[in-house]
């Protein structure tokens, strides 16, 4: 008979390493990991890490920015580009494809965008974001899969971006730059991942505790002799059931020793140092610290995580996160916007640039009132436009800001809507916005001038036939002719300017009412186009923002509903100089 038998399993993890890139020559795409499934091993750790989560959610957040500007060199290319990026696909704008790639972008060091373009092939049409972990690549093609893990899963195969050959869709693939680099990025933080690992293994440690109720170093004794195999299962079971829980987990933390049979009582011992949690609590600060470091993080209060020794004041975390944002958020910002622009280009003639806003402001009133920024820094950090500064009065009468509309603008008498009657001056303008927009079709000449997108078509028919215009499937363009005829006309450029009139919210209702104020009346009859620039000129030099107050307030009849402007709006025209 064997004496002092026991059995003893251990629990190991496996750790993470570098991924291994092998090209698949059967398949045709390179691997990414030993298994192909290095990324889902990213996530995973990304959802099981507190600290990592936390972590990257924010930096993904900065990185996707506030808002962003559009840079072109006119008024037509800048609105096609907002209208693009407002239906940057079917199914989401800008907004939300932003977000993703920016998460991506965080979580990988890099992203994929499905890029479909229209049926002409003059521009991209549509932009998808793909899940970075769903692709792999190929020489010259990348392949998407649900679920690389099932080999039964569908792979679909698509050509990479190429602006010359123009597939109908296409894959544009980003990954940051790093030496020594395969196929595929590689995180930020690559230097951070085992304790990160060690994060998530600091949870599970914990987990296990409640749900097993015995710590991994514990070693019972039993001296009831040696049982069978079976008798031994049963004692296990019961033993599981009675002190560990209906859900503990298999590898129990619990080592049961039976010996040979005699008088003594059960012994417990427990193998645990006296001082582990003390040490468990330096090696979890020390996790904490060297993930912080991965993700070069100086100042932990501004991701949500709060740190023994800092009382989190406003000061400080304002100047972490604009250490933060210089170091790292804006030089990230530029590299992503640089990269999409790379494909916006061929969505609209325009550039993308992605603007930020503190997550917690500092008290520029204050500031100003100390002397320590002046006006224009303020609005500058608050959003708003410089000002120019000029030697008048604050405080002005509605007389003198009449005199200055009356000094600037231009005579409506002398201009002339783009109304499209189907005169000269119309087709000039179709002409013009087909000459700066190849490609355009009827329906977004139509959204740009605000007019029936049928007495266009009707005006666009006959320019066809007329040799003015070429039409490809659908897609518009300047002929020969109409390029020459356009040259001809020197003085026909469109503007986009603004008049005083009744808002959109009171249409059908008269432009003048008996109750209607006397700056109104008077700021209507003179009869005026202006500039957005000469309007909020006027606003700094009377100390008042006449585009968003022009009237004052209005009471809705029969309510106490009031709101801070009047009956009448500043509504935009897109107007040219008649010939």
């Amino acid at each position: 008979m064997e004496n002092n038998k026991f059995a003893l399993d251990r629990l190991s993890f496996a750790g993470i390493s570098l991924p291994t890139f092998k090209e698949n020559k059967t398949k045709g795409f390179t691997t990414f990991g030993e298994d192909n499934l290095y990324p889902q091993k990213l996530i995973d750790l990304y959802n099981k890490s507190p600290k990592h989560n936390a972590i990257v959610n924010q930096k993904s957040s900065y990185i996707a920015g506030e808002s962003f500007e559009i840079y072109a060199d006119d008024t037509l290319n800048k609105a096609k580009a907002f209208d693009k990026l407002r239906n940057i696909n079917a199914f989401e704008d800008y907004e939300s494809f932003n977000t993703k790639i920016s998460q991506d972008f965080e979580l990988f060091d890099g992203y994929y965008i499905e890029v479909i373009w229209n049926k002409a092939k003059t521009e991209i049409a549509e932009l998808y974001h793909l899940p970075f972990q769903n692709v792999r690549l190929g020489k010259d093609c990348a392949y998407y899969s649900e679920d690389w893990s099932n080999s039964r899963e569908a792979v679909i195969e698509y050509p990479l971006f190429n602006p010359t050959t123009r597939e109908n869709k296409q894959v544009y693939a980003f990954k940051m730059y790093r030496a020594g680099q395969g196929k595929y990025p590689l995180p930020s933080y690559i230097g951070a991942l085992k304790y990160i690992e060690i994060d998530v293994e600091i949870g599970n440690y914990y987990l296990s505790n409640i749900k097993n109720g015995f710590f991994a170093q514990t070693v019972i004794q039993m001296f009831k002799g040696q049982p069978t195999p079976e008798e031994m299962r049963i004692a296990k079971r019961r033993f599981k059931k009675n002190y560990q829980g209906a859900e503990a987990e298999e590898s129990g933390g619990l080592i049961i020793m039976y010996n040979e049979q005699n008088e003594k009582p059960a012994e417990i011992t427990n193998l645990q140092p006296s001082d582990f949690d003390k040490q468990f609590q330096q090696l979890n600060d020390q996790v904490q610290e060297e993930i912080f470091v991965g993700h070069r993080v100086s100042t932990p209060v501004i991701f949500g995580i709060a740190t023994p020794g800092t009382l989190g004041q406003r000061n400080e975390i304002i100047e972490g996160y604009e250490l933060f944002q210089t170091s790292y958020i804006e030089p990230r910002q530029k590299i992503k916007d640089s990269s999409f622009n790379v494909v916006f280009q061929y969505m609209a003639d325009a550039k993308l640039k992605t603007t930020n806003k503190p997550p917690i402001g500092q008290d520029y009133i204050l500031l100003f009132e100390k002397g320590i920024l002046d006006k224009n820094e303020v609005r500058k950090e608050l959003g708003f436009a410089i000002v120019e500064e000029v030697a008048m009065s604050k405080k002005q009468s509605d007389q003198d800001v009449l005199n200055l509309f009356a000094e600037c603008g231009v005579s409506k008498n002398d201009y002339e809507l783009c109304k499209f009657e189907f005169a000269s001056a119309s087709e000039t303008a179709i002409l013009q916005i087909l000459n700066a927009n190849d490609g355009i079709t009827v329906g977004e000449i139509a959204k740009y001038v605000n007019i029936d997108a049928q007495k266009i078509m009707d005006a666009i028919t006959q320019m066809i036939d007329d040799g003015l215009i070429n039409s490809d499937n659908g897609k518009l363009s300047t002929s020969t002719k109409g390029t020459r005829e356009l040259s001809k006309s020197v003085d026909t450029q469109i503007e986009l300017r603004y008049e005083y009139g009744l808002d959109a919210a009171f249409t059908g209702e008269p432009e003048l009412i008996d109750t209607s104020r006397d700056f109104c009346r008077q700021l209507i009859g003179l009869n005026r186009y202006y500039t957005r620039t000469e309007i909020d000129t006027i606003s700094s030099r009377v100390d008042r923002d006449v585009w968003k107050e022009r009237g004052g307030w209005y009471t809705i009849p029969d309510t106490d509903v009031h709101i801070n402007h009047c009956r009448h709006a500043w509504n935009s025209k897109l107007v040219r100089k008649k010939l």
